[in-house]
Formats: C-alpha cells, sequence, structure tokens
C-alpha cells in the first residue's frame, strides 16, 4: 500500500508520462486519486501535466470542495465523482485529449478494438455522446456506462478520453491502450485487405 507521499509522487510521475507520450498537451486533462470514501487527490485546472508540482495537487472532498491546497479543482470532477461513485473498485481516473483516440471523438465514432489484447483489457469501450465540460448530464452517462464492470474507459464524443483503473498505474495503462488502439485502427485502415 502506497503511503501518501507515494501517491503523490506517482501522480505527479503519471502526469509527467501522459504528457511526454502525448497523450496531454497544454493545460488539458485531469487526474485524480480516490484516497478515502469521500477524500480525493485532484489535479487543479490551468496547469500542464508537466508542469504540475506535488505541492499544487489539492484534496478535495466528492463534491469537489478543496479540503487543502490552492486553486480550483477539475470542472470535470463532476464526472471522476460520478464514476467513483459508481464501481467500489475504481480507484483512480485519468482524462485526456491524445491525439488518436480524439480523432475519433470529434467524428463521434466508437474506437474497433482489433487486437487480441486490446479486446482483452479493454472488452467494451462504450462512446459517451457530447455534453457540456463538467455538467451532470454527462456525469450521469459516464456514471451508467462504468456501473459496467468491463467498462474500464469510455470515448467522450467531441472531447477525449476518460479511464478509470483499481489505481493510478492502472487507469494511466488503460488510456494508454485506449489510443493505441485508436492509432492501429486508423493505421489499418490505411492498409490494403489482405
Amino acid at each position: 500500500m502506497l503511503s501518501y507521499a507515494d501517491k503523490r509522487t506517482e501522480f505527479i510521475n503519471t502526469c509527467q508520462r501522459a504528457f511526454l507520450l502525448g497523450m496531454q498537451l497544454s493545460t488539458g486533462g485531469n487526474v485524480s486519486i480516490k484516497l478515502e470514501d469521500n477524500v480525493f487527490l485532484v489535479k487543479p485546472s490551468g496547469i500542464s501535466l508537466f508542469d504540475l508540482d506535488a505541492r499544487q495537487l489539492l484534496l478535495t472532498d466528492k463534491t469537489g470542495r478543496v479540503m487543502s491546497g490552492h486553486g480550483n479543482p477539475t470542472k470535470e470532477f463532476t464526472s471522476h465523482a460520478a464514476i467513483y461513485g459508481a464501481r467500489a473498485d475504481i480507484g483512480a481516473i485519468v482524462h485526456y485529449h491524445p491525439a488518436y483516440a480524439t480523432a475519433f471523438a470529434v467524428r463521434n465514432l466508437t474506437i474497433p478494438l482489433l487486437t487480441v489484447h486490446a479486446r482483452r483489457i479493454l472488452k467494451s469501450l462504450p462512446l459517451a455522446p457530447a455534453g457540456p465540460e463538467g455538467g451532470s448530464q454527462l456525469a450521469g452517462l459516464l456514471k451508467e456506462m462504468f456501473a459496467a464492470p468491463e467498462v474500464h474507459g469510455a470515448v467522450m464524443s467531441e472531447h477525449g478520453i476518460i479511464a478509470a483503473g483499481k489505481d493510478l498505474k492502472d487507469a494511466q495503462n488503460m488510456a494508454e491502450l485506449i489510443e493505441e488502439s485508436a492509432r492501429i485502427a486508423l493505421l489499418s485502415s490505411l492498409l490494403p485487405s489482405g
């Protein structure tokens, strides 16, 4: 079991990894970890994943009220809280706008899971209809989707992806596999039939 200090370090390392892999550029994207039933470690709004410092992380309750730290939590925390409320086994959530997966999202297309690996791990990758960022409508749709135990990620129409896992490493791996699946789907569509 990771200590609180270790979780903060893991949080920063995951954010930098996501930035370096091109999962999220600029100040977009968000990450959260469930520490207790009503305590979450959350990325503040308006800071790049790469530039984020452990001292800037926020502790919030499930409503997004800041309990410790300065700044505002991501407006997407409404969706995070809804997903945490859907399943007790979810301990971390990441939300990014990676280029390949987001290309599918802006075209309102599901990402086909073409590899054995993707089908075995992701199992199901639903497409959430477009909704206002941080809105209760989108949060409700995501809660309903993630209530199914086989769902580890979703494509958010016109927006990006969101992935959940038992811990931060698991959630990040799911997000990376979603982006890999989108890249493979697009590249394979350019090849002649065999």
